[in-house]
Formats: C-alpha cells, structure tokens, sequence
C-alpha cells in the first residue's frame, strides 16, 4: 500500500481526515446546515421530528459527509495520494 516515509505522512494525513470526516459532532452537523445544534440533539434522540425543510438540509448535510468520506477513503486505498 506504501512504503516510503512520504507515503506514510500522506496515509497519516489522509487517515486523520477521513476518521474526522467519519466522526462529525453535532456543533459540526449544526455549522454546515444552519439547524441548531439543540435542535439536532433533539431529533437524534428522538425528542422531535424535523421539518420537511429542516430534514432536507440535514440530508443534505449527511450525503456531502459521505461523498468526502468515499473520496478519501479512496485516496488512503492509493496511498495517500489523490
């Protein structure tokens, strides 16, 4: 997959990327859709159900998560390249 300390560096970097990608916080969810992050809370724990607008958004939010976390799990497969 790797092997000199370059590629390395760069499957660090790219690792460290994608894991924090994985792992968004609700302060994170709440930034990119413009929703509270009290609001979030509320609908992860199953206290209140989003709004048609409102789910939309978060949706929205989720898919451009998972498309940067496929990108870079892609690029840790070639190494840490892109």
């Amino acid at each position: 997959m790797y092997t000199s300390y370059t590629s390395r560096k760069a499957v660090r970097r790219v690792l460290v990327k994608a894991l924090d990608a994985a792992t968004p916080s609700l302060k994170d969810l709440a930034a990119n859709t413009g929703i509270s992050a009290r609001a979030i809370r509320a609908y992860r724990y199953g206290k209140r159900t989003p709004s048609p607008k409102v789910l939309r958004a978060l949706v929205t939010a989720l898919r451009k998560q998972s498309r940067r976390l496929a990108k870079l799990a892609d690029e840790l497969e070639k190494g840490g390249t892109p």
